[in-house]
């Protein structure tokens, strides 16, 4: 160890027992650096999950539109299939009636 070392050493050790602590030699570009870069991932990372969600909400709306449609279809083909196949008095008075569409198909070809 040098003079010029020990007695630079020396007077740090002083300036820092005068100060109470010990002096740090931070990088700021290095620091600044980090901070930056951690702020633009986290950005990032918010983003996407923010239009993840916004994605998902679509494909749920989407979803629960085609539901309630395929819902709605199945009721009205519950609804036709019924009156296609069922015998029901029309209207008594005038003496209409409801037939199975095969019972009345097989009346036509028979006349």
């Amino acid at each position: 160890m040098t003079k010029d070392s020990f007695n630079k050493e020396n007077r740090d050790l002083e300036k820092s027992i005068s100060l109470g602590i010990t002096e740090d030699y931070v990088n700021l570009k290095t620091v600044s650096f980090w901070i930056v870069l951690g702020i633009i991932m986290v950005t990032i990372i918010l983003y996407g999950v923010y239009y993840m969600y916004n994605y998902n909400q679509f494909l749920s709306s989407q979803q629960a539109a085609i539901d309630a449609e395929y819902y709605e279809l199945n009721q009205k083909r519950e609804r036709d299939h019924q009156m296609l196949n069922t015998f029901e008095v029309v209207d008594e008075e005038s003496r209409r009636f409801r037939i199975p569409i095969d019972s009345a198909m097989a009346l036509i070809a028979r006349d």
